[in-house]
């Protein structure tokens, strides 16, 4: 019987079963967070929230999260940023991080949205339930509802209430700056959201761009005559030079109001890494807190140059080309873009920073190879409208960066400036936060090595 149970083939079959077992359970736990996030985006849609409401929601959420579970767990360091040092307390020993992170998670939805509440405690109550009822459980609520208020309260004055008071910027009326475009004429959206506190920059002003003259200036330069004529012919609702490819991307990466939006897409691909390599709590943690850190900061930057620069869109560049001073810009008062034409100014494009963000976070967890498909539902009616594969995330990126010029909404500048400011945030988040503690054998040599420094200085 002995040699029957521990037979090499008998014991390869049982280890077998045994990984599968800890990876299910692995992917189970990890679900706890890729449950919220669905929540979340689909609160988000519903609500109808902008792209940079969203992101800051979304950040909230995986920062509270992600400081509840690695308050227990220890793997990472925690998330500070300003004026928020962490955690206003510690967990005890053996607190469930299952229970802490929905905890977490519970508490920051349930004030975001209170009209889901219903919805929400639902969940939390499911979640709650498939844990055993002991002390590490009660542990784990407390820390997590602990976390979460101590970020809602980081939060509560950090300018996002006020960013869309329509006083705050008063269209110029003058060539190059932006005015309110078809069918609707609104307002600028959210102008005053470049003043939100950001949460990973020091600095907004590090990664904000610029026209490098003023507006008028930039009009007479060779470079604008050529992003001039380009979006117009490629852009336009009537294009004749624009693929099928192209004009899916645009489609594909517009991010509506009414929908998940961008941020909701890149979710999208986080949740496919997680799956994929079958991430753990803690790793599906890290993952989702750094992606939101960095796609809330893409829209900070955004913002603040958008309404800094305050470039006008193609629609009213193209329409009023015969008095932009440009002599190489005929103009064309009838043209009209493929894709609504964004209520803010275009520069910096979302899709692009977004992209550029989104996808140096992503690409340190899956590598620059990683391969996969991604659905969009670009009216926002729960269905998906298009199915694109992606060779890489690089691809993705590309695709998106380019898909605002496709759609008539950017200047070619814009969209590669803003790519570019969004490869610099996602590199910033990733050397200051969510980095690993390390092993006490590796504190001891770093100690030993700054002994070892400290005394050749003495000598």
């Amino acid at each position: 019987m002995f040699m029957l149970l521990f037979h090499p083939i008998r014991l390869r079959l049982m280890i077998a079963l045994l990984l599968l077992l800890v990876a299910g359970q692995a992917r189970s736990k990890a679900d706890i967070i890729g449950d919220w996030n669905d929540y979340a985006l689909t609160a988000a849609r519903d609500g109808g929230l902008l792209t940079p409401e969203m992101s800051r929601n979304m950040a909230m959420l995986h920062t509270s999260i992600y400081n509840a579970v690695e308050g227990i767990a220890g793997n990472y360091s925690l998330y500070v940023h300003g004026t928020y040092s962490g955690p206003s307390g510690s967990a005890v020993t053996g607190a469930s991080m299952q229970a802490a992170a929905s905890a977490a998670a519970y508490t920051i939805m349930a004030d975001l949205y209170p009209g889901m509440m219903g919805d929400f405690a639902s969940l939390y109550s499911t979640q709650l339930s498939s844990l055993a009822d002991d002390q590490a459980k009660v542990d784990g609520i407390n820390f997590g509802t602990l976390v979460a208020n101590d970020i809602l309260n980081w939060r509560t004055n950090d300018g996002a209430s006020d960013a869309s008071n329509p006083l705050l910027y008063t269209p110029l009326g003058s060539a190059g700056h932006w005015a309110p475009t078809s069918p609707t004429y609104d307002d600028a959206a959210l102008p005053g959201w470049g003043s939100v506190s950001t949460f990973a920059a020091a600095n907004v002003n590090t990664y904000t761009g610029s026209l490098g003259m003023s507006n008028s200036s930039y009009l007479t330069t060779p470079g604008y005559t050529a992003d001039y004529n380009l979006v117009k012919d490629i852009g336009s609702a009537t294009s004749g030079t624009r693929t099928t490819e192209q004009t899916d991307a645009a489609l594909f990466w517009e991010g509506a109001p009414g929908t998940i939006t961008n941020i909701g897409l890149w979710n999208k691909v986080a949740a496919g890494i997680i799956s994929g390599q079958s991430l753990g709590l803690a790793d599906s943690a890290r993952l989702y807190a750094a992606l939101n850190v960095a796609l809330a900061d893409a829209a900070i930057v955004a913002w603040d140059t958008k309404f800094e620069v305050d470039l006008w869109s193609p629609e009213t560049a193209i329409q009023n080309g015969a008095s932009d001073g440009n002599g190489d810009t005929a103009g064309n008062p009838a043209w009209q873009p493929l894709l609504t034409s964004p209520n803010s100014p275009s520069y910096f494009a979302e899709q692009a920073v977004f992209g550029g963000a989104a996808s140096g976070i992503l690409e340190s967890f899956a590598g620059t190879n990683y391969a996969f498909t991604l659905d969009s539902d670009t009216d926002g009616d729960g269905f998906t409208d298009i199915t694109l594969n992606f060779s890489s995330l690089a691809a993705a990126r590309d695709m998106a960066m380019l898909s605002g010029l496709w759609g008539g909404s950017y200047f070619e500048k814009s969209v590669i400036d803003s790519a570019a400011t969004g490869d610099q945030l996602a590199a910033l988040v990733l050397g200051s936060q969510f980095a690993a503690v390390p092993e006490p054998g590796s504190m001891v040599l770093l100690a030993m090595a700054g002994l070892a420094g400290l005394l050749r200085r003495r000598r």
